[in-house]
């Protein structure tokens, strides 16, 4: 991951706490046919002492992802914050001098490692049901993968292959006008607060907590 000094987050509980809001990867591996990615669901294991070491998620077995995650690979799970656009307009600095440009605000997480490819049915039970758990907790009426028949559930199982990338590296950024003069960042916050654009008013809600 490419970025600069003032963006750059190398706090190992922030980056876990953020993948353990977010969820949802792009995985992303390479084979010598090209590049392959999926969208998927990602869930974080730790270690005894807290840190982070994998992450599990799982396609469909038809997926050439999978194919690819049958042989030693590395891959790269990019998970990603919101983002939004920022306009010149917002800097003070624009009706000063003039000398701004566009550019975009966001935040992202990059982790890298070398990934495997498991069919075990009792390990994929084990990782729908806790990545099930998870997403249900919010719900009136949380769904559980035991509220459907077994023999529904085998064959669902069946239809999957899971995937656990080692952790190597965990990098993140958070690209939020820090590198502009204290006016035109504050310019951003307050246009980016009143912004129609919900990842706007996310981005502010960010902002704020590092001013």
């Amino acid at each position: 991951m490419h970025a600069a000094p003032a963006f750059h987050v190398d706090n190992a509980s922030e980056l876990a706490a953020f993948i353990e809001a977010r969820r949802f990867a792009t995985l992303a591996l390479s084979s010598e046919s090209g590049p392959e990615a999926a969208h998927i669901p990602m869930i974080l294991n730790r270690d005894a002492a807290g840190n982070p070491v994998a992450l599990e998620g799982h396609v469909a077995r038809n997926n050439p992802v999978a194919a690819i995650a049958a042989q030693p690979v590395r891959a790269l799970a990019i998970f990603i914050g919101a983002d939004a656009y920022v306009t010149p307009s917002l800097y003070p600095s624009k009706r000063e001098h003039g000398k701004v440009v566009p550019t975009w605000n966001y935040i992202a997480v990059h982790v890298s490692g070398a990934v495997q490819a498991y069919t075990d049915a009792a390990a994929l039970h084990q990782q729908v049901s806790r990545i099930t758990d998870m997403m249900e907790q919010p719900a009136t009426a949380p769904w559980s993968v035991s509220d459907a028949p077994e023999d529904y559930i085998a064959k669902m199982l069946n239809a999957i292959t899971g995937l656990r990338l080692q952790i190597d590296a965990i990098e993140g950024i958070r690209k939020l006008s820090q590198n502009r003069p204290e006016g035109d960042r504050a310019g951003v916050l307050n246009g980016f607060a009143h912004s129609s654009d919900p990842a706007a008013r996310q981005l502010a809600a960010e902002m704020s907590k590092e001013v």
